[in-house]
């Protein structure tokens, strides 16, 4: 099976809000009102805790993605045909009377940022053995928001490339996507610029 191929079938079936705000393109706002206004259920969601978070079903964040191309009246009508339906069974296109709305597009979209999602579940890792449990590239040592700082403050992919040539190509827009998603709550930790030393493998 193919890393792709693998990638899609680990897709989350319950996504964070956050999650769900990058696969639909919308604002975290947005999303958290399609499920104050019961657009949406909300579902629990655990990870690396016993604390339930609010999530929603992966299948709901490309409904809410689609339904940006449908008038409001429709979202009902639109949202029947995606409840308790599985990503591979989420309709393509549907036919309203005279009209077929197509949504290939905007689910091959929602679905290339549900395949980044299951990436970054399977190259990042936490393990508070590992940096007292910060966020690292498998088998490495080098802290995920540790590169997104770097290149936010102008490291080109070239200086990183040569200065961690353990991580893979495609890791540092994945460390950018990574603090995007989930943004790092206070000041950045110096250790995660300066503590990176080029042998952390």
């Amino acid at each position: 099976m193919s890393a792709v191929a693998e990638r899609r079938t680990a897709r989350p079936g319950v996504i964070s809000v956050n999650e769900a705000a990058y696969v639909a393109g919308l604002s975290v706002k947005t999303v958290n009102q399609a499920i104050d206004r019961e657009q949406i259920p909300v579902r629990e969601l655990r990870r690396e805790s016993d604390r339930a978070a609010r999530g929603v079903d992966a299948s709901d964040a490309v409904y809410l993605r689609i339904r940006q191309v449908v008038a409001p009246d429709l979202w009902p009508w639109l949202h029947r045909f995606f409840r308790g339906k599985t990503l591979t069974d989420v309709p393509r296109q549907l036919v309203a009377g005279k009209v077929t709305f197509v949504f290939e597009g905007a689910i091959q979209e929602a679905e290339e940022r549900l395949d980044l999602l299951a990436k970054i579940g399977d190259r990042v890792e936490k393990d508070p053995a590992v940096r007292g449990g910060e966020p690292v590239f498998r088998g490495t040592r080098t802290p995920v928001y540790g590169i997104a700082r770097k290149l936010e403050l102008g490291s080109t992919v070239q200086e990183l490339t040569e200065d961690y040539p353990h991580l893979q190509a495609d890791d540092f827009d994945l460390a950018r996507q990574y603090a995007k998603l989930y943004p790092r709550r206070g000041r950045p930790r110096n250790e995660w610029t300066r503590g990176l030393k080029r042998s952390d493998p």
